[in-house]
Formats: C-alpha cells, structure tokens, sequence
C-alpha cells in the first residue's frame, strides 16, 4: 500500500498545498505570539527560519496526507 500512496501524483500535490498552508498558519501563529512585531523577523536567521518551516511543513503535510490517503485506499480495498 505505500507503494501505491507514494507514486500517486494527487498524494504529493496534496502534501505541498497542506504543507504550504501549515508554514503560513505556522508562521502567522508565532509572528502573532511575538505581537506582529518586525524584530520576529529581524532577530531569526534567515536561513534557519526557511529550513524550519520547509522542514515542519514538509512533515505535517506527508504525514496527514498519508493518513488520508491510506483511508481511502483502504476503503476502496473492502
């Protein structure tokens, strides 16, 4: 079954769009606990903010969607 969920295209497509709604909700959540204040943004390492949110994005997206995905092959299975 993991075969089959990872070498659909609609499974990926769905990964990056709920991978990239996390990163803004991620980002909007913690900008607004630090007050929507530009020293967020001036006091983070760029580069670290970006491989963060990627990275956190990426895995949230992978696993829901897996979750999904797995459901509805398993309905389709019985």
């Amino acid at each position: 079954m993991i075969k089959r969920i990872l070498s659909d295209s609609k499974f990926w497509k769905s990964v990056v769009s709920l991978g990239t709604a996390f990163i803004v909700v991620f980002v909007l959540l913690f900008w607004g606990v630090n007050g929507f204040q530009m020293s967020f943004w001036e006091d983070r390492d760029p580069v670290q903010l970006v491989a963060v949110c990627l990275a956190s994005g990426l895995f949230y997206g992978f696993f829901v969607t897996y979750g999904k995905f797995w459901a509805k092959y398993k309905r389709e299975q019985q």
